[in-house]
């Protein structure tokens, strides 16, 4: 299941608005002008007292010196804790290493003077009532988060030659600030996502879509608050360029997962920077990248054969990737070794002894197995609802999409292994306990009785079974006993079917695993009464991409070959190769191998060439 549809921290407002009048936690003053980002660290602004500003019916000004042992978020949670009521600060200012804070309540301000001395993270807190206040004046240039401003020295009260030091300082409390607001590091996940709408970036006068200095400053400080990150969101921040997140795999060397979804990126090559192909410190274990939502996907899906290139080319950036675009993909290769060639020969892995193509404890089981898998599959294809009569009514279901597709050469080179895949439909309810963390999750994915398991069947697409095809399916079946007090134990039957089957709208082939549970019927229930040997107590279901029947089919019968097909000597992967090109060409046996022969055994290739190749074939090229 991909990392990115199951975030637990999108927060928005970040904890930052406790009542103040002034957005953005009030870090610039009304007025403030923010002239781009990380420029000139000056911060030189003009103040002047004015008596005005503290009086009894205006805000009341608090000064604190020595607040730097942590973030400004702790600071106000600490004086909060500490007064016994929200503080309700409208404004935070600074000058140098003091914080000036405003607020409409007199009576907090008085509660706040009774901690001035107390120790806060190590440091001793002054804290004044400022009886004469520093007004910062509406258009003069308080700080603001990258330390620009016009330094007007002179007026009653003006304060000037503030230190670069202090400025970076500020600037970074509020980006630690903001990480901690958007970190999860149970999940060790970085929620980055739409920041431009963020308050405490507004409130820094920073644009992340314009200028990517931001970016950089993030992930720097980021990776010196939480170095072990794996998931980092990057959605929806208007990237036309990726050149602002470059360093990230300098930064983060054992990121797992990025969503780069509903940007602006239009053209492949920016992936390059993120890449061994245009970095030195590429995302080398990168196992999940999100792009959907970027004119780059539309541009290359719209393109002939576009989902194969899609993926191919960025596999060629990414070969360690199992997850494109929240759907499965067999990786070319894993962190630390080298990416398989999918053109190179790979000997089949021998078992040490014969593989059989079905297994059945006794010929009662065998029997019981040959009469219900065929009519299960006959209902769930033609008529699902009726399925209702033959589950128990504490029967239990569940379905998971297996993202570890195996990188068999059969996978690598079948057109139906290797197609886009749209898992959204089964990813909603899928249970993969090997990525599903928290227990209320593996909870509600498990439909538990009868009614539960018919609305989780049916919500999933129409298919087809080929179960006449004997030669796709294979089946394992035993019993086993379980204890009953002060009863018999009860016999079970326990039936595991491989094969494979087609959705009816995408026409995607997916090859599955199911596991039933099956009971004997009790009489006069409705399964007897439908003519059904037995009821399904529990029913597991696994999808993966398509991953054909070779592993217990033999080469040597013929079978997967299409009909008609000349050379037995064919390779199971160009056996199947070769009935899909003529299932989809309506080429005859025989031209059918020409064709694929010319073209190398390239299915790709051959494929994407066929509408311009059609019109020189001879009349009986077709079948």
């Amino acid at each position: 299941m991909s990392q990115f549809f199951n975030q637990n921290n999108r927060g928005r407002g970040r904890g930052r608005g406790r009542g103040r009048g002034n957005p953005g936690h009030g870090f610039l003053s009304s007025g403030n002008s923010a002239n781009g980002a990380f420029g000139n660290s000056t911060n030189n602004a003009s103040f002047s007292g004015s008596p005005a500003f503290g009086a009894a019916d205006g805000p009341v000004q608090v000064s604190i010196k020595g607040w730097r042992g942590d973030t400004e978020a702790a600071l106000v949670k600490f004086l909060d804790n500490k007064v016994g009521r929200p503080v309700n600060i409208e404004n935070i200012n600074y000058i140098g290493d003091i914080m000036y804070i405003s607020m409409s309540s007199r009576d907090i301000a008085q509660d706040l003077l009774k901690l001035n001395g107390i120790w806060f993270s190590g440091n001793k807190l002054s804290l004044q009532l400022r009886t004469h206040p520093v007004k910062f004046r509406s258009g003069a240039n308080t700080r603001n988060a990258f330390g620009d401003g016009a330094n007007n020295a002179g007026g009653a009260g003006s304060v000037s030659n503030t230190s670069t030091s202090n400025d970076s300082a500020i600037i970074k409390d509020r980006l630690m600030t903001l990480l901690q607001t958007r970190a999860n590091t149970q999940s060790n996940s970085l929620d980055l996502s739409s920041l431009s709408q963020d308050s405490i970036i507004t409130a820094l006068g920073a644009d992340p879509s314009r200028d990517g200095k931001i970016f950089k400053a993030i992930l720097v400080i980021a990776s010196q608050m939480y170095p072990n990150l794996e998931t980092i969101n990057l959605a929806d921040n208007g990237f036309h360029s990726l050149k602002p997140i470059a360093d990230i795999g300098a930064h983060f060397p054992d990121l797992k997962n990025l969503s780069l979804m509903n940007n602006l990126i239009s053209d492949m090559r920016e992936l390059d920077c993120l890449s061994s192909i245009g970095s030195t410190v590429p995302l080398a274990r990168l196992s999940e990248i999100i792009l959907i939502g970027n004119p780059v996907c539309d541009i290359e899906l719209s393109q002939p054969n576009g989902a194969a290139n899609y993926l191919e080319k960025v596999q060629a950036r990414f070969p360690t990737i199992s997850m494109l675009d929240a759907s499965p993909v067999a990786p070319l290769s894993h962190p630390g070794q080298p990416s398989v060639d999918s053109n190179s020969s790979v000997a089949p892995k021998q078992m040490p002894f014969p593989a059989e193509h079905v297994f059945a404890e006794n010929q009662g089981i065998s029997d019981l197995v040959n009469a219900f898998v065929p009519g299960f599959f006959a209902l769930y294809d033609g008529n699902r609802a009726s399925l209702a009569d033959i589950y128990a009514p504490a029967a239990q279901f569940s379905l998971m999409v297996d993202s570890t597709q195996p990188t068999s050469t059969f996978a690598r080179n079948n057109p139906n292994s290797q197609k886009h895949i749209d898992f959204s439909t089964y990813i909603r309810i899928s249970r993969n306990m090997t990525r599903m963390k928290s227990h209320q999750k593996r909870i509600s994915t498990l439909a538990s009785g009868h009614a539960a398991v018919m609305q989780a069947i049916l919500q999933l697409p129409a298919t087809h079974h080929p179960v006449k095809e004997a030669q796709k399916f294979s089946f394992e079946a035993w019993e086993t006993h379980v204890p009953s007090a002060g009863s018999p134990p009860q016999v079970l039957a326990m039936v595991v079917v491989h094969g494979e089957f087609t959705e009816n709208t995408s026409q995607n082939v997916l090859s599955f695993d199911r596991t039933f549970v099956l009971a004997p019927s009790p009489p006069g229930s409705t399964a007897a009464t439908a003519g059904s040997p037995c009821i399904i107590v529990n029913d597991m279901l696994t999808i993966r991409r398509y991953n054909g029947f070779h592993s217990w089919g033999s080469s040597q019968d013929g079978a997967s070959a299409p009909a008609g097909i000349i050379g037995s000597d064919l390779a199971p992967e160009q056996q199947e190769m070769a009935r899909v090109l003529q299932e989809q060409t309506g080429l005859t046996a025989e031209w059918t191998l020409k064709y694929l022969e010319n073209y190398g055994w390239n299915y790709q290739l051959a494929i994407s060439e066929f509408p311009q190749v059609r019109g020189s074939l001879p009349a009986d090229a077709f079948q």
